[in-house]
C-alpha cells in the first residue's frame, strides 16, 4: 500500500524579523568587505570624502546692482569671463548681509552706481556698509560718470578701481583681476582728461582738516618728476641721488596724502601739478 508524501508547508507570510529592503547583506560579507583595501574599499571611499571636503571653496565676487536687467547681464557676462572666481549678485548690500558674507572668502566687491555720484548720501551709506560687511575686501566702482572729479574723490575713499560704463568689456575683465590681485586701476581716460584739465589757480593737496598738506624740497622735485610718469631709476639719475632714497621720498609723499601708491599720488596732486613743477625748477 502506497504511502502519501505530504508536500512541504510554503508560507508566502514574511518572517517578522526580516528587515523590508531590496537586498540583504550578512555581517560576515561586510565584515570582508570593509577590510580589504584598493579601489572601492570603504578605506578608499572615505579618502576620496576627506579630500573633496579638503578642496576650498572658490573666492567670491559679489556685484551689487538695484537694477533687475543691468544685474542679471553683467552677473552673466562676468560669469563667463571670471571663471576663476564665483559671481554673486545682489539689489543691495543688505541682501549680502542677510547672507552672512563675513564668513566667505571675498575676493572684491563690485557696486553699480549708475549715474549716481560717490558724493551722494545714498552711495556714501552703501559704501560704509559694504566696508563693515566685507572688511579688506577691495571694492571696485562701476559708473555712467566719467568725470575726473568723480574718480578723484573714489580714490580718495578708498575705491581701488573705476570702470566707467562706457569701457570695453575686456579692459573691465582685466581691470577686475588687477584689483583682485591686490593693483589698483584708474581707466587711462581719466588720467588723460585729469592731465588735460587747466585749473585757474594751481592749489596744494590738503589734510582731513583742510590745511595744505607740506613736501620738502627733495619731495617737491621727486613729485614734479613723479607727475610726468618717470621711474624711480630715472628719477634718482636726473635728481642726481640713489634709487632707495627717491623710494623713502615716495613713501613719505604716500604717507602724507594717504596714498595707497603712484597712481593715487598722481591724482591727488594733479592740481598742484604746476606749483611743483615750477618749486623743481627753482
Amino acid at each position: 500500500m502506497s504511502k502519501s508524501v505530504s508536500p512541504l508547508p510554503i508560507s508566502n507570510q514574511r518572517s517578522p524579523s526580516t528587515p523590508l529592503t531590496s537586498f540583504q547583506v550578512s555581517d560576515q560579507a561586510s565584515s570582508v568587505t570593509n577590510t580589504h583595501e584598493g579601489p572601492g574599499s570603504v578605506n578608499d571611499r572615505t579618502s576620496v570624502v576627506e579630500q573633496r571636503s579638503q578642496v576650498p571653496a572658490a573666492p567670491t565676487v559679489f556685484y551689487i546692482d538695484k537694477q533687475r536687467l543691468g544685474r542679471d547681464c553683467v552677473s552673466k557676462q562676468l560669469a563667463a569671463h571670471l571663471l576663476e572666481w564665483t559671481i554673486e549678485s545682489a539689489s543691495s548690500i543688505y541682501d549680502l548681509q542677510r547672507n552672512d558674507i563675513r564668513g566667505r572668502q571675498t575676493s572684491l566687491v563690485i557696486l553699480n552706481t549708475h549715474g549716481a555720484s560717490v558724493h551722494s548720501a545714498e552711495v556714501a551709506k552703501e559704501m560704509a556698509m559694504i566696508a563693515e560687511a566685507a572688511p579688506g575686501s577691495p571694492l571696485v566702482i562701476l559708473s555712467d560718470l566719467d568725470d575726473p572729479a568723480e574718480v578723484l574723490l573714489a580714490s580718495r575713499l578708498g575705491v581701488r578701481g573705476y570702470l566707467p560704463a562706457s569701457l570695453p568689456l575686456p579692459q573691465a575683465i582685466g581691470a577686475i583681476r588687477l584689483v583682485g590681485g591686490g593693483g589698483t586701476y584708474i581707466p587711462a581716460c581719466i588720467l588723460l582728461a585729469s592731465s588735460l584739465r587747466q585749473p585757474t589757480e594751481p592749489s596744494r593737496p590738503t589734510d582731513k582738516r583742510g590745511n595744505p598738506i607740506e613736501f620738502s624740497r627733495r619731495q617737491q622735485q621727486v613729485l614734479g618728476l613723479l607727475q610726468h610718469g618717470k621711474q624711480n631709476k630715472i628719477i634718482a639719475y636726473e635728481l642726481g641721488m640713489r634709487e632707495s632714497t627717491v623710494k623713502v621720498h615716495i613713501r613719505h609723499i604716500m604717507r602724507k596724502l594717504n596714498a595707497r601708491n603712484r597712481t593715487q599720488v598722481v591724482l591727488l596732486t594733479n592740481g598742484a601739478n604746476n606749483v611743483y613743477t615750477v618749486a623743481c625748477a627753482a
